[in-house]
């Protein structure tokens, strides 16, 4: 992290030293949760959709503040390597990126095309090159015609013809490697639609599709001693509910450490990280940490340090000038009848709506290969 860049960015010594406290608070939460960063035996990896990362729309809720910049930051400076959902331009993420430093580097999609049904946004994969390594391999996951969303076929003579959906955020797929440790990466941003009926099943059938595509490399990765790690918002209901069957009926399967809600108000399991690998890279996954009491996955707390609801008062004045808190303030809101009310809702479009998820790896796997060279 650049963190002299705060004395530009903050002129006034009463900002930088408010945005400074915060930091060092978040810094505490992070040292106490999440593990140190290593050099050569583990890889940190995580997946956090942004909500609405650096969007035109911003539905009245003000632009994102330079400060939360600094914020986002500091979360994935925790990691080697982030999956990044809900990116739209990259003004805001080529600040993160600066703040980050000179060792960290991006690979991202272009926007989907809104006429496919999702809102112009990219998915990003961010990593750490001093821990990580791009192996120039990368594309997005377009379905063929037999495995359509809500596909139907009809023959015209002796022709099949296809009608259906491709994904509406199309999946992106890379390959990197950490250490001794190769993986073919997948991460996603699923069709929500509905709650129930066929917009539902739509979000169902991506699920499917995108596991049962990507899973076909399960041989080949494992002649390859490659893990294949698919990941993101799946926006998943609940574990026993088809959207999680989805996934897991195709063989990935999922940390213990994970199972449990990743969104604010902790009653849905919308984010994923799953795995087709070795046993061992689980059972790392699933133990405590030998070095630390620390677990090897977890979720973080976004709003335990930041944007807390005792932090109302450093904020209203921005929250107030927002189309939103004005609307607040006039009384023609429908659903705030205060600022502070408001400010809960606020505060998403600052940071996120959704928790940061990770995982630690075991990236070392130099004496299995020695011991193999002896047969």
């Amino acid at each position: 992290m650049e963190y002299y860049r705060l004395r530009y960015d903050f002129r006034a010594k009463a900002e930088r030293a408010r945005v400074i406290n915060n930091l060092q608070r978040l810094r505490d939460q992070l040292d106490d949760t999440v593990p140190p960063k290593d050099s050569e035996q583990t890889l940190l990896l995580a997946t956090w959709n942004i909500r609405d990362f650096d969007a035109s729309k911003r539905y009245g809720n003000g632009r994102r503040t330079k400060e939360s910049l600094y914020y986002i930051a500091e979360v994935i400076s925790r990691f080697d390597f982030v999956a990044v959902q809900e990116v739209n331009e990259l003004g805001e993420w080529n600040t993160v990126k600066k703040i980050l430093g000179g060792a960290w580097d991006f690979i991202c999609t272009d926007v989907t095309d809104t006429r496919l049904g999702g809102n112009g946004e990219r998915l990003l994969y961010a990593f750490d090159r001093r821990k990580v390594q791009f192996r120039n391999v990368a594309g997005e996951l377009v379905l063929p015609n037999n495995m359509l969303i809500s596909n139907e076929t009809a023959t015209l003579g002796d022709t099949k013809m296809y009608s259906g959906k491709q994904f509406r955020r199309t999946p992106f797929l890379a390959a990197f490697q950490s250490n001794w440790f190769k993986f073919d990466i997948c991460t996603v941003h699923i069709y929500y639609g509905a709650s129930s009926g066929d917009k539902l099943n739509q979000r169902v059938e991506e699920i499917n599709r995108v596991a049962k595509y990507f899973g076909k490399r399960a041989k080949e990765a494992e002649r390859e001693g490659k893990a294949l790690i698919l990941l993101g918002d799946f926006n998943i209901v609940h574990p026993d509910h088809k959207t999680m069957t989805a996934l897991t009926d195709e063989g990935f399967k999922i940390p213990k450490a994970l199972d449990r809600p990743s969104n604010l108000d902790m009653t849905k399991y919308y984010d994923q990280i799953a795995f087709r690998a070795k046993q061992g890279v689980l059972d790392f996954i699933d133990t405590s940490s030998s070095s630390t009491s620390r677990s090897n996955a977890g979720i973080i707390e976004i709003f335990e340090s930041l944007f807390r609801e005792e932090d109302f008062a450093q904020y209203e004045d921005a929250v107030s000038k927002t189309n939103n808190g004005k609307a607040v303030i006039e009384g023609t809101s429908g659903n705030h009848d205060t600022l502070e009310s408001y400010y809960r809702l606020w505060r998403t479009f600052q940071f996120s709506d959704h928790k940061p998820m990770w995982v630690r790896i075991s990236s070392n796997s130099a004496s299995d290969y020695l011991d193999s060279l002896k047969s």
